[in-house]
Parts: structure tokens; sequence; C-alpha cells
């Protein structure tokens, strides 16, 4: 039976989920989690709705500010987060995605994809010669790293400040219950970010360059343009998106491909599978397996009726192992065909990052499977970090 207290439920990056995730779906797909006060929804379909919902909101950051209480900095750093999409509604969210876009094009991504694999090549070059990596700290971690601070064109700027602002956002955002402790972390990497981003835009102002930044700064829709502290809130967001998720995706992915060796040796021979490889490691084991919504009014969902004010927490990683959705849900499998997964969301907060997080994925994975043969895990046992929404390892060291 299911307890309502069951910490698996409420912090789902364990050493395997899945099976706490498939009892919930069965037993109980609309869940009160008493210990976390939080709703937590389980079935695809659920999910998928629940994404496209304008009764659910994306605005509950106050609802962690209010937490914090009088510390000082705490409603400089609540305007931040209300300024990313992430954490918007319509019309805001609306007007911010609408300038996004007007930088953010997908002819700006493409022409990145060559840099994109020539940097992940670069990186192996270092270790192809020693036989051996681990995969966390030495690719999935800097390629990431130096394609967001690039696009950004900030790549002058210290990347162990940018890292320690996207794992302090990671922090504060995920543990909930722990708003009091992670304030003063996140409010001092945000008042470094926006000193260092200060004078990044007022430079590209001047001297417009061919970057992303430069692209934010002269975004425009009629007549409409970013505030300085929405320009702030979009690189934070960029910086933190681009880090994390995509970190995480590269990670599961290699360590996938390992745990299923018959999958590994197809990709190997049918280097075009790459693709359809990194969609079906979204579904199969995504970085993201939940995000958080706030009722706007009463509503029913199943056979439950949720309260105005309640949480609600959209289980991505269950919904993407939906037996109602995919067959043989439980098995990795590369050829699967029209992976209509979650794991970058839906609707109208669908990932803007999505299409460059797919091409550093690609890179990533191709690049390791094409030039490491007998690629294999240097030790069985891996932890994966302790994170309620983010799923990642610790490391992966690996032999070839």
């Amino acid at each position: 039976m299911l307890q309502q207290n069951d910490p698996a439920i409420g912090r789902p990056a364990t050493q395997d989920p899945y099976p706490r995730y498939e009892q919930l779906r069965s037993e109980d797909p609309v869940h009160w989690n008493d210990g976390a006060q939080v709703w937590v929804l389980t079935r695809y379909q659920d999910v998928l709705d629940g994404m496209r919902d304008p009764r659910l909101s994306s605005t509950g950051i106050t609802a962690l500010t209010q937490k914090a209480g009088g510390i000082e900095g705490v409603k400089d750093l609540e305007q931040t987060f209300l300024g990313m999409m992430l954490f918007s509604d319509p019309p805001d969210h609306t007007r911010l995605r609408s300038l996004a876009n007007k930088a953010f094009t997908p002819g700006v991504l493409e022409r990145m994809r060559s840099q994109i694999q020539d940097a992940a090549d670069c990186l192996l070059d270092d270790i192809q010669e020693r036989g051996s990596m681990e995969v966390v700290s030495e690719l999935a971690y800097p390629l990431p790293a130096m394609v967001i601070t690039e696009v950004l064109g900030v790549a002058g700027g210290d990347p162990a400040t940018f890292k320690k602002m996207s794992n302090d956002i990671a922090t504060f955002a995920g543990y909930i219950r722990e708003v009091e402790e992670n304030v003063g972390p996140v409010i001092q990497s945000m008042t470094k970010l926006k000193e260092y981003l200060r004078e990044a835009a007022a430079q590209r102002r001047k001297e417009p360059k061919d970057d992303l930044l430069s692209a934010l700064v002269a975004a425009e829709d009629q007549g409409d343009s970013f505030s300085e502290g929405e320009l702030y809130s979009m690189c934070a967001m960029l910086i933190f998106a681009g880090h994390e998720t995509t970190t995480n995706l590269i990670g599961n992915g290699i360590l996938t491909l390992l745990q299923n060796p018959s999958e590994l040796k197809l990709l190997r021979q049918d280097p075009t599978l790459l693709e359809s490889a990194v969609e079906e490691v979204i579904r199969y084991t995504g970085p993201v397996q939940a995000i958080s919504r706030f009722v706007l009014e009463d509503l029913q969902i199943g056979d439950k009726q949720i309260a105005k004010g309640e949480r609600i927490s959209m289980n991505i990683g269950s919904a993407n192992r939906d037996p109602a959705q995919f067959n043989d849900p439980d098995r990795f499998d590369i050829q699967r065909n029209k992976v209509r997964h979650l794991g970058f969301g839906f609707g109208i907060h669908f990932c803007l990052g999505a299409a460059l997080a797919r091409m550093e994925a690609q890179a990533a994975i191709g690049a390791v499977v094409r030039r490491m043969p007998e690629l294999r895990l240097e030790e069985p046992g891996l932890e994966w970090r302790n994170h309620p929404v983010l799923r990642g390892l610790k490391t992966l060291p690996v032999t070839f």
C-alpha cells in the first residue's frame, strides 16, 4: 500500500524511482502527498492536460519567497524569478516568449551545430589517449557550460560563478521545504550575475556581436523590448537550464546505453539512429522528473477534488513510462517510433532551449559512441543526485 509520507514520492531522483511511479499510476494516480503538501499526477494524459490547463499557474514562486520572510534581497529575487518565462503566466509569459523568439531563432541555433560538435570533440581529444574518463565532470558538465556561455557571449566570465549560480537556482526552486536555508546563496549568486550582465549588456548596446546576448538586447516586438530586469532574468534562466538539464541528459544517456548493450551496438552500427536515441533517453530517464503548478480555482482531476491554492506536481518521469501511451514503456528502444514524450514540457511552456539541448546531447553521445570502442562502466555502483526534481548522476566513471 502507498504511504502518505513516502519520501520516494516527494524525492524522485533515487536509484530507481520507476517502480514507485508504476505503483502510483495503478493504485492512486492523483495522489495527495501529505508530507510535501502537494497533489502528484502520474498518468500521461493527466500530466499533458495539466501542462495546457490555464487554471494551473506557474507563478507560484511567490509562495517560496514568502517563506523566506524579511531576508534582505528576497523581493529582488522574487522579481528576477517572475521575469523568467518558467515562472510566469499569460499575458506576461506571452510577451516574454514573443521577445525571446526574436532572438532564439532556429537559424541561430542551427548555425551552432558544428560549433557544438567541435566543442564535444575537443573535450574528448584531451581524454582519448587515457582510456578512461569521468563523464559528468569531463564532458557532460563542461560541454553545456561552454555552449551556453558562448551562446550568450559571456565566455570570458568566470565559469565557477555560472556553475554556482546554476546550482543555487536548482536548489532553491527544487527544495521547497528548505527555502529558508537556500535563499541566501541564490540571492548572492543572482547579485553577482547581475553585476556581470549589466556590464556585458552595456557593451552589446554600444558594440553588438553575433551572440544571443546582443540579440536579446536588440529584441523588439511591436515597439516592446526587454526591461533591464527581464534581460537578467532571461539570461539567468538560460544559464540554469543550459547547465543543469543538459548535463543530466548527457550523463543519463551514456549510462542508459551502457546498461543496454544491444542498443549501444545498434547505434554504433547505424549512427542515423542518434536523434531517436536521444529522444528515447529523454522519455526513458529524462533529466526533469516533475514540474509544479499552483491551482487558480477549484477543479477535479480523475476522482479527486483539488482546491484553489493547492499545489500540483506533474510527474513527467512517470508520464513518460505510462503504458497507456507507450508500448512496453520500461524497455529502452532507440528505434521507438513517434516518441511523444513530455520531457520538454508542452504548450506555452515548451522548453525554449529544446533544440539546443538536443544538439548538445547528440554531439556528446554521438562522439562518445563513435570514438570510444569497448566503452564500459568502471564500477557498477553509481550514486544519483538527491534532488526532488532533477534526475542526474553525481559521477559516471567509464573506461574504453
